[in-house]
């Protein structure tokens, strides 16, 4: 899983631990993942935890990480993908030079979650998880085709967070009819509105610093948020439940830019192209 070095992301992996599962925590910095792997082996009681280095925001590291989970690993169950970016201020750029929201967001995981699509495939009954958000909501005027690394005009940090939100749904829901009758359930969630490292970033600023304490007190807890996840991920009366969108472990209806199965066939054919893949593989 990615994300897991801290807050909702670190939770699930000893959740999933705890319930003795062989537990994969890809980090981008190998250190931390190592005190990572270690604090939730301990804690779980469990010593079938690993690392795997990864960068979601370079594309060598996605294939090498995947690359690594294939050599190492001959079933993959669970793939969820919970690590996320939100800039601040200036437009920034990956390794490869796609905005930084939507490639990490987006593009990182578009890219793990193909080249281990056969190890699914061939685990299934197995699922994958893309953590998405209510976000979507707000993605003012859907995706920009002509301009999705948002190089045109001034560079909004919400907005490119929201867009590439809208982008992991509108992918799960093309992965899943892409895999239709595969046995690998494919689903996004959204937490809801935790206590995290990149919610208490938002806030580190003078302007608006002293206002977290009173915010913190309408978000949950990572290891609550974690829970919602868990659902979709392991429930076994949602097995065969496929391209559907949760929020808190909640079956939800989706915003109206997220319904848009044309945009969602589009933004396939345009990540096949940006990660690599030919037309029509599979």
């Amino acid at each position: 899983m990615t994300g897991a070095s801290d807050g909702v992301g670190q939770s699930v992996a000893r959740k999933l631990a705890e319930a003795g599962a062989v537990t994969l925590v890809a980090a981008r910095n190998r250190a931390k993942g190592g005190r990572v792997r270690d604090e939730v082996a301990k804690a779980a009681g469990n010593d079938t935890v690993d690392v795997v280095e990864l960068d979601l925001a370079n594309l060598t590291s996605v294939r090498e990480a995947a690359a690594t989970v294939l050599e190492r690993w001959d079933r993959l169950d669970l793939l969820v993908c919970v690590a996320g970016h939100l800039g601040r201020g200036a437009r920034t750029e990956t390794a490869d030079g796609f905005e930084m929201t939507f490639g990490v967001n987006h593009l990182g995981h578009a890219l793990l979650a193909r080249l281990l699509a056969d190890r699914l495939r061939a685990s299934a009954p197995s699922r994958v998880v893309f953590v998405a958000s209510e976000a979507h909501r707000r993605a003012k005027g859907g995706l920009d085709f002509d301009d999705l690394m948002m190089t045109r005009g001034k560079f909004r940090p919400t907005l490119a967070y929201n867009r590439s939100k809208l982008a992991n749904i509108l992918y799960t829901r093309e992965f899943a009819r892409q895999l239709e009758g595969s046995g690998v359930d494919v689903n996004a969630a959204h937490p809801g509105a935790v206590d995290t490292p990149m919610t208490r970033a938002l806030f580190d600023h003078p302007v608006v610093r002293n206002c977290y304490p009173l915010v913190r007190r309408a978000l949950i807890s990572p290891d609550d948020a974690a829970t919602g996840l868990l659902r979709v991920a392991l429930d076994p009366s949602l097995t065969n439940t496929t391209g559907r969108y949760y929020e808190r472990g909640l079956l939800t209806e989706l915003g109206v830019l997220a319904r848009d199965d044309d945009a969602g066939r589009r933004l396939w054919s345009v990540t096949e192209e940006l990660i690599g893949f030919s037309p029509g593989s599979r």
